[in-house]
């Protein structure tokens, strides 16, 4: 079956369940007449840090010189695999410096993940400079590489270890603990003469399945070389991040879209759109109001990820208030099992060289492993990605526009 009628089936079956969608309709719609139209173009999918960071770049010097440009970069401390700086990139868009609404769209919060956070922005781009050319009222903010180190590096984690998606807690206060993750992880890094998957087998009988990936999955703060860690401290990307989104823009917004792109929770394929909003709040009914039933809630146990300690998404609500919402954009690849057992096994590599982070090879078979995890080559979950972008980007803009 070729690209067009894959998509075609694809977007009969949402038509199908248009009463699970309300209002997004439209966008489904939309979003399938704007993949056709540009033929599904897949290029946008980058091949390394360096050439995703220069297909955007390129894309946005296409862009009409009518609209209000602005390109501020925070360069990493440390360097690529090659030797190459690396940059955490903050693209402005719009007709004017104070706009009313403003679409956010972030790329690269777990390193790797971002060669499918880069595609959908650089894809989208034209789409939304066509947007901000018929709204004045309307901004864009392009984050691109939140987490440029691991993007290069292909590890989901930043330079010292941290998921930036754990890392935003209070570090004044008691760290969390997280104790029976304590035990697994004496199992799986201290004792590594055990398999990887047998320990994950052995651990998962005793906690229960839902239990035991809550406990894996939920962050921990006191093992640096271990599974989601969340930092000591406020990692590098956070301060970037606290310190960009003090403009005047975001300050002052009426309405605040915030799109966090992601990879390898959920059905292949599908783009879960993640409500972590406190359910009755302001940001958790406009998340149900622009997305509709797309939005699934963890805190409700609806979604793919469940509740989870220091995510992004709540630097984000304490930004946005009742302004707007923050969601997590999240396509599904492989199963949860083989998410744990490459994350294990890269982390076993990624200890084995310590601090000497230059030792680490991009081309070691655990590093391979994850890069394939959490990108895949298949051009159907490609293509599918783009669609699924194209709908929720355009449920967003609905949403802040009205």
């Amino acid at each position: 079956m070729n690209s067009a009628k894959i998509l075609n089936k694809y977007f009969l079956l949402l038509q199908q369940s248009a009463p699970l969608y309300d209002k997004s309709v439209p966008c489904v719609i939309t979003a399938h007449k704007l993949i056709m139209k540009n033929n599904i173009n897949l290029s946008c999918f980058p091949a390394s840090y360096t050439s995703a960071r220069q297909h955007l770049l390129q894309t946005l010097q296409q862009i009409s010189g009518q609209l209000t440009r602005r390109h501020q970069t925070f360069s990493h401390p440390l360097t690529g695999p090659n030797g190459q700086a690396l940059h955490l990139d903050w693209l402005w868009l719009g007709q004017n410096e104070a706009p009313e609404n403003i679409l956010v769209l972030i790329s690269g919060t777990h390193g790797v993940e971002g060669f499918t956070g880069s595609a959908i922005q650089s894809h989208w781009l034209p789409y939304l400079a066509e947007q901000l050319a018929k709204h004045p009222e309307l901004g864009v903010i392009i984050i691109h590489a939140l987490n440029p180190w691991g993007f290069a590096w292909l590890r989901r984690y930043d330079h010292e270890g941290i998921d930036l998606n754990r890392n935003f807690i209070d570090f004044n206060a008691t760290l969390p603990q997280n104790k029976n993750y304590d035990l697994i992880h004496k199992d799986l890094f201290c004792d590594t003469s055990r398999q990887v998957a047998d320990t994950l087998a052995y651990w998962k009988s005793k906690l229960g399945h839902e239990d035991f990936h809550a406990v894996i999955t939920r962050g921990q703060y006191q093992h640096p070389d271990g599974l989601f860690y969340g930092g000591a401290s406020p990692s590098w990307s956070r301060q970037v991040l606290e310190q960009a989104c003090r403009t005047t823009a975001l300050q002052n917004a009426r309405r605040i879209a915030a799109i966090d792109l992601h990879t390898g929770l959920g059905p292949y394929g599908h783009g879960e759109v993640i409500n972590d909003h406190q359910p009755g709040s302001a940001g958790f009914n406009l998340a149900c109001q622009w997305y509709g039933a797309n939005a699934q809630s963890a805190l409700l146990g609806e979604s793919c990820s469940p509740p989870k300690s220091g995510l992004v998404d709540y630097f984000w609500h304490d930004l946005i208030g009742g302004r707007g919402c923050f969601v997590t954009l999240e396509y599904g690849t492989y199963s949860l099992e083989k998410l744990l057992t490459v994350s294990c096994e890269e982390q076993r590599y990624h200890n084995s060289y310590g601090q000497n982070l230059e030792q680490r090879t991009i081309n070691h078979a655990a590093v391979t492993a994850i890069h394939d995890f959490f990108y895949p080559k298949d051009h159907v979950w490609r293509e599918l990605v783009l669609f699924r972008a194209g709908q929720v980007i355009t449920m967003a803009l609905q949403g802040i526009l009205k």
